[in-house]
């Protein structure tokens, strides 16, 4: 019979095993963040911005998607 100090660290040490980089989980809450902070400023300012803000919004959301898509690529290759 383990103590119970004894599974808490065998849980622990499960649980912060894992096969990617946290640096790349980091990358991703920001890639997601930029993604989604860009679709919130084009759904509630749309009507507000000028044509060339806008172009540069949309180009700013199709550019964050797409760095979602290669991170989580990369996410898919390590696990």
């Amino acid at each position: 019979m383990r103590s119970p100090l004894t599974s808490l660290s065998i849980a622990v040490s499960d649980m912060s095993d894992t096969n990617h980089s946290v640096i790349i989980d980091m990358i991703m809450v920001q890639v997601i963040s930029l993604a989604l902070g860009s679709l919130v400023i084009l759904l509630f300012s749309m009507n507000t911005l000028t044509p060339q803000e806008l172009t540069w919004m949309l180009l700013s959301a199709f550019v964050s998607f797409s760095m979602v898509g290669v991170v989580y690529r990369s996410l898919s290759r390590a696990a």
